[in-house]
């Protein structure tokens, strides 16, 4: 039997072979768990060398953008 590790892994590489490069929230959705809990679950399989994180984003909300001038 295979253990809850494994598997959720297995689901993580056979949902990134489906669709390519995804969102920490569009994984999420694809395996049915909340976007923080893929996010923690991401840093792990990045930390035994499972995955490689290639891009990250800045929040843009309009708080931040003001404290920045942008806005």
């Amino acid at each position: 039997m295979e253990d809850w590790w494994s598997g959720i892994e297995r689901e993580v590489h056979e949902c990134l072979d489906r669709h390519g490069e995804l969102s920490p929230a569009e994984l999420g959705r694809q395996l049915g768990m909340p976007e923080a809990a893929t996010a923690s679950l991401l840093a792990l399989l990045s930390t035994n060398g499972k995955i490689r994180i290639s891009r990250v984003a800045p929040v843009r909300s309009p708080r931040a953008l003001e404290r920045r001038g942008v806005a």
